[in-house]
């Protein structure tokens, strides 16, 4: 089975589409610095952002390139990071993306871990 960032439109996403891929973020977020395995991980020099797309689209073309917002390489190191303010990515997607219709859950703060 494909992963919902791989399959999502990002010209016409659904509504199950965008909460299948908030869902997905919340998994992502969880991901273990101390376990993910660094061949899984993009490397974020890789990663380029094209500021002619609307906004959504360019959400998820990221996502997409990116594979995890919240783990990646930076020069070949492992990089875990948190973001940290009053709405989660989850929540920023959805007020991008369209105006109420979904409960998205949200996310508690947690603390960032560093690989030893």
């Amino acid at each position: 089975m494909k992963n919902i960032i791989e399959t999502i439109d990002p010209k016409n996403p659904s509504q199950e589409d965008l909460k299948a891929l908030c869902e997905e973020l919340e998994r992502l977020r969880q991901t273990d610095i101390r376990t993910v395995k660094k061949e899984d991980l993009v490397e974020q020099s890789t990663v380029h952002i094209n500021r002619d797309l609307p906004k959504i689209e360019r959400i998820i073309d990221y996502i997409k390139q990116i594979k995890n917002p919240y783990c990646f390489l930076v020069n070949g190191v492992i990089v875990k990071v948190s973001y940290k303010g009053e709405k989660t990515l989850a929540q920023c997607l959805k007020e991008t993306t369209f105006a109420g219709g979904l409960t998205f859950p949200r996310v508690p703060e947690t603390s960032t871990k560093k690989a030893r």
